[in-house]
Parts: C-alpha cells; structure tokens; sequence
C-alpha cells in the first residue's frame, strides 16, 4: 500500500484566496463594477464610488497605524506606501469634485463601523479587512486601464486609488503576502482575519448597492 504523500501546509494568505472566493465573486461581479470594467461608468458614477472607498480607507488608514502601535506583528507589515486616502482625495480634485460632495451612505456608515470595530478589538481580524481592500488593487490595474480609456483619464491622477503601485504591484502585494505568512497567528487568529475578510467582501457588495439605490432615487 502506497503511502499518501502530505499535502504542504497552507499559508494563511492562501487559505484568505481559498476561503474567500465565493464572496470576493460576488463583489467583483456586482453591476457597477462591470460597468467600470466595460467602460460604461460616467465620471459621475466613478466620483461617487471614490467618494465613498474615501470614507472606508480613511478609516482603515487610521486603524492600520492604531492596531501597529499595539501590535508588532501589524507594525511588520505595514509599509509608507500603504497609506491609501490622500490617493483617493487626489483622484476627486483631479476629477473637479470635492470629497465633502460624498457624504456616506448608510451601508458606507456600516462598512466604516467594522473597520472601527475591528480596530479596537483584542485580535487581529483587521488584517481581513486590509487583505480586501489592499489586495483590490491586483483587479484595479486592470480597472484603471478600461477608466482611462472610457473617461479620457491619462493618468496617473484620477487613477491611482485604482493603480496605486504600478508596476511595483506585484512585488508589493507578494512582499504582503509573504509579511502576513510570517508572523505568528495562532488557529483562532487565522480564523478571526479570514472571516473579516469574508464580511468585508459583503460589505463591498452592500455597499455598491447602496450606490445603486441612491443613483436611482437622484433619477
């Protein structure tokens, strides 16, 4: 009888691909996602996505320097170019729009309200919720090429909450990755960072959502 050969383990960062798949299609595929992707978004309906991601990576912006300063293993991961608002911020005034123009939306309000939670909890689970948000610029690249073209956006302003690392993309999000591999989660932690990253799909979708109902109700 042949002796089964053992699997390699798996790295929390693939378990987060693994596990979160169903939900991560989900958003990806909402409604007003394809539109950005087919080039059928108007400026407008770009602006109000901006202004409302601008909400949630303020939050998170200030919860990643929150949770570094009471744990190491955050402190090790987290990089200068992983400050994402002031991209978004940079992206509106390029368009001729003002951030106070976008005021959140309930389901933004929810959304902010997790990460705020997650940044006052004893564990970890933030890191779910920055494996969503830092990882959409994997798909965004691709994204800001269909905006570009569609809008007459040359870039990069207007662009870079979408392509915020360019080509040092791929090294960034693998030099993530492996960061987040290396630090000593425990089984629990694993699970309370896998599960916020499952809620903050959800909450990406609830909140797309949102930008449709209150699109509808401005026609």
């Amino acid at each position: 009888m042949l002796t089964p050969i053992p699997s390699a383990p798996t790295t929390l960062a693939d378990a987060l691909r693994e596990q979160t798949k169903a939900a991560h299609t989900r958003a990806e595929r909402h409604p007003q996602q394809g539109r950005l992707v087919k080039g059928e978004s108007s400026r407008q309906e770009y602006a109000a996505w901006l202004g409302q991601m601008l909400h949630v990576w303020r939050a998170l912006d200030r919860a990643l320097v929150a949770k570094a300063g009471s744990d190491p293993r955050v402190a090790a991961m987290v990089r200068p170019h992983h400050t994402h608002a002031p991209r978004l911020e940079d992206d509106l005034d390029f368009l001729g729009v003002k951030a106070d123009n976008f005021p959140p939306l309930g389901a933004t309000k929810a959304f902010v309200d997790h990460v705020n939670a997650a940044r006052d909890a004893k564990g970890p689970a933030l890191l779910g919720i920055w494996y969503v948000l830092e990882g959409s610029a994997n798909g965004g690249q691709y994204i800001a090429k269909a905006v570009a073209k569609s809008l007459n956006i040359p870039g990069p302003r207007g662009l870079s909450s979408l392509d915020p690392h360019g080509s040092a993309q791929r090294e960034r999000w693998q030099t993530w990755r492996t960061d987040l591999n290396a630090q000593p989660w425990d089984e629990s932690e694993h699970r309370a960072i896998i599960e916020a990253a499952i809620v903050t799909f959800d909450d990406v979708f609830t909140m797309l959502e949102g930008l449709e109902a209150h699109e509808r109700g401005l026609h």
